[in-house]
């Protein structure tokens, strides 16, 4: 799947998505700018890079649309133990976004600020390896450095 994250206006509070599936179908939506990079960026780099299938961009490219895949996320809140995955991912991308402002941590106090990120979502700890970690943290790291001089109306491109 083709995913399409375009920059816009600094004083606009989304940017864009574009999801073009392989069978051409597509799917799109407005995703809330986080920290230095959207919220949904932190999905996709967690995703392609841990390999998970079932989360946002897995349920996409498995034919959801943009607003009943968040609708489902947002609906996990309210019962986090049903689909404890989505909620393990906002921790884990509440997490990660924090470090993009105040910088990275050592992996083991990390992992005790994922334990009680995902202790205040009501789900079960998330687990990472260092190794996992580190890998996310660098992809994260690639994204950014090319979505920052993007500037508005540009895309960046990635395949799901």
């Amino acid at each position: 799947m083709l995913v399409r994250f375009t920059k816009n206006t600094p004083s606009d509070s989304a940017d864009a998505l574009t999801c073009r599936r392989t069978d051409g179908t597509h799917t799109n939506g407005e995703i809330p700018k986080q920290a230095i990079l959207p919220h949904a960026a932190f999905h996709f780099v967690i995703e392609t890079t841990l390999g998970w299938r079932d989360g946002f961009f897995g349920q996409i490219a498995d034919g959801a649309d943009f607003a009943s895949v968040t609708a489902k996320f947002q609906t996990a809140k309210k019962s986090p133990a049903k689909i404890p995955l989505l909620r393990q991912s906002e921790a884990l991308v509440a997490c990660l976004a924090a470090e993009q402002w105040g910088g990275a941590s050592e992996p083991a106090a990390f992992a005790v600020k994922l334990e009680a990120a995902c202790k205040k979502e009501r789900v079960p700890a998330l687990k990472l390896t260092t190794n996992e970690l580190t890998r996310v943290r660098t992809s994260l790291r690639e994204f950014g450095a090319a979505w920052r001089p993007l500037t508005p109306g540009q895309t960046l491109e990635r395949r799901f």
